[in-house]
């Protein structure tokens, strides 16, 4: 059986599976078994989790065991058992992180790269609902018991601003604002490459990739995507050429950003799924940030605006490149 993300409600959770499947990609050859296996489950096993399950015999590689250090090979087939999770309760801890606004019915919060947005198996602990619990009275429950007030998510490695619904109309009326796309979601990234134009639009379906089946891809039959971009600098180096982007998501598909800008050649810095150079820069996280959001209150009808200061990974990598090379 294969391993799904869930990001769609339809795809089967782990309380469900006996295994997870996994086919190394080119991009990750030569990986540690325990970092290929994080990054390409990488919302929901920590890697302390990981190393447990190679300790204890439950991943396999090719049908054999393999130590703790073993480096993965392309096309590698990786087998993780999942022993019989148990479901504790959710315990609330205070995880850092900036409130940006709050009253009765939602919260705007400012999430760190490298946090998990919610608790599963593996990781119960430490996540951005952890912390929510701590510091907020009321959290809606339309998404169960492991996502409270969580109305939408960011990956792990992404900096940037979101809003959690405190009552379950605050959560509907949210989401209906993010399924019928009146919601601004403005991302800053720096890839490697430059794209052909200052400005476009990708418009390319995204579906499940049918070998790698972490990774999404452009994929013919998939789900309508478009993600809008606009250059703002351009860095020529002696190694590469780096850009920084404005990027506007007008859908919200699992990875959409990460897919189409490796589809047209210009991978995000860092990144471990969908960069066949990810760990060629030593970022300590992909450099892809939501850098604003724009939404209407889902009570008052307000228009609501939050726009939060460059990530400090992404500002060092850059001020980095303008201290040593030209910028176009």
């Amino acid at each position: 059986m294969f391993f799904l993300l869930r990001n769609n409600p339809t795809m089967i959770p782990y309380t469900e599976m006996e295994k997870i499947e996994l086919k190394v990609p080119e991009e990750s050859q030569g990986d540690r078994i325990d970092c290929f296996c994080t990054a390409a489950l990488e919302l929901d096993f920590s890697r302390n989790f990981i190393q447990k399950l190679i300790r204890s015999g439950d991943i396999i590689v090719n049908g054999k065991s393999i130590r703790p250090n073993y480096r993965v090979k392309r096309d590698d087939c990786v087998i993780i058992h999942v022993p019989e999770p148990d479901t504790p309760d959710i315990i609330p801890e205070d995880v850092s992180f900036e409130i940006l606004f709050e009253d009765d019915d939602v919260a705007v919060i400012h999430k760190p790269a490298g946090l998990v947005v919610h608790p599963g198996t593996g990781n119960w602990k430490g996540t951005l609902v952890n912390g929510l619990m701590f510091r907020l009275k009321n959290l809606s429950s339309v998404g169960g018991t492991i996502r409270p007030g969580i109305v939408h998510r960011l990956d792990k490695d992404t900096e940037g601003v979101m809003v959690v619904a405190k009552n379950d109309f605050a959560h509907q009326r949210l989401s209906e604002q993010f399924t019928e796309r009146k919601v601004e979601k403005i991302y800053e990234a720096v890839v490697i490459g430059k794209p052909r134009e200052a400005h476009g639009i990708i418009e390319r379906p995204i579906g499940r990739h049918p070998v790698y089946r972490h990774k999404m891809t452009v994929l013919e039959g998939g789900r309508e995507a478009v993600t809008e971009f606009s250059v703002k600098k351009i860095w020529n180096t002696p190694e590469c050429v780096f850009s920084l982007l404005d990027i506007m998501l007008h859908t919200g598909r699992t990875h959409q950003i990460r897919v189409h800008l490796s589809s047209i050649g210009i991978p995000i810095v860092g990144d471990p799924i969908y960069s066949k150079k990810h760990d060629r820069f030593k970022v300590p996280y992909l450099l892809l940030s939501s850098r604003k959001l724009v939404f209407s209150h889902p009570v008052t009808g307000e228009q609501m605006k939050f726009e939060i200061p460059r990530p400090a990974h992404i500002a060092d990598f850059i001020n980095r490149l303008e201290l040593r090379y030209e910028i176009v």
